[in-house]
């Protein structure tokens, strides 16, 4: 099973016409409201933000050992521009409610349920000054929380 907030996975938004995925690692599985829920955490820059934004479901995917190289695409080049899926020599796999890749070997699709974005003032100025980068062009930009009841999980044993 996947070391959830340790091993990388991917987040994928969207519909079978269009959607995207983006490599996350801060994340974690739990229980909030009596469901079964997948915190993740995404800015609003990347181009994913999009899709999570105008959808009710997505999916986190974690995959084997030996297709690491994938998070080299989706955590560095935006799907504005590229065809990340194509790339990474992925096959989509369109569950009942989200989008995942025949490849993967842990899914947990989800239903949105909640989603704020964090308040610059709340977060401690250590962690600011861990995480902050005065050379980003969208400074100032926070995270938001995303809370996702779990409604399938999926292990496959390749």
């Amino acid at each position: 099973m996947a070391d959830v907030g340790k091993d990388l996975a991917l987040l994928t938004a969207g519909t079978r016409e269009k959607f995207n995925s983006l490599t996350i690692m801060y994340g974690a599985k739990g229980m909030i409201w009596g469901k079964n829920a997948y915190f993740a955490f995404i800015k609003p820059e990347r181009f994913t933000w999009e899709f999570i934004n105008s959808n009710n479901y997505f999916t986190v995917s974690y995959f084997p050992p030996e297709l690491d190289y994938i998070h080299k695409i989706f955590g560095f080049k935006s799907g504005r521009y590229a065809d990340k899926v194509k790339e990474a020599g992925l096959t989509p796999e369109f569950l009942t409610h989200g989008i995942s890749f025949q490849e993967a070997r842990e899914v947990f699709e989800c239903r949105k349920i909640y989603m704020k974005q964090f308040d610059r003032s709340d977060i401690p100025s250590e962690i600011l000054a861990k995480y902050d980068d005065p050379n980003d062009i969208i400074h100032g930009q926070c995270h938001y929380q995303i809370i996702g009841e779990i409604i399938n999980h999926i292990i496959t044993i390749k």
